[in-house]
């Protein structure tokens, strides 16, 4: 697993942020645009990591998950499983594939197509600072 990226200059707290990709490339461009907004990021690369990575850090506040994980039920049941045991996170599903009928993803995950954008990043920023 990539470490995590280093604590940002003159002590400032950066909030944490998880990347949930199977794939290595698209998980570390993923991980290193979060970085680029001031996150400091941890990386998982299944949903059992991932929740793995959930449990361990209560002081998480944003992940970014793959809607498309191998071995997954369906597309968003990782997502979903999220939700439900941590409701005060921050979610955004990325995919490379269509977009998500309304309804199907729980109220307030943002929906984004491959690859995160910066714009993105540092709006999922902005809006945990509000």
């Amino acid at each position: 697993m990539d470490l995590p990226a280093p604590p940002a200059p003159h002590g400032d707290a950066r909030p944490l942020a998880l990347v949930v990709e199977s794939e290595t490339g698209p998980r570390i461009e993923t991980a290193d645009r979060l970085a680029g907004a001031g996150f400091e990021v941890l990386e998982a690369w299944s949903a059992l990591s991932a929740l793995l990575q959930i449990e361990r850090h209560a002081t998480l506040r944003l992940v970014v998950v793959d809607a498309g994980l191998p071995g997954a039920e369906t597309r968003f049941a990782l997502i979903h499983e999220i939700a439900r045991h941590r409701p005060d996170l921050f979610l955004i599903a990325l995919s490379a594939g269509p977009s998500p009928e309304p309804g199907t993803l729980p109220e307030g995950v943002r929906f984004a197509a491959k690859p995160l954008t910066p714009a993105l990043a540092r709006e999922a920023l902005g809006q945990l600072a509000d």
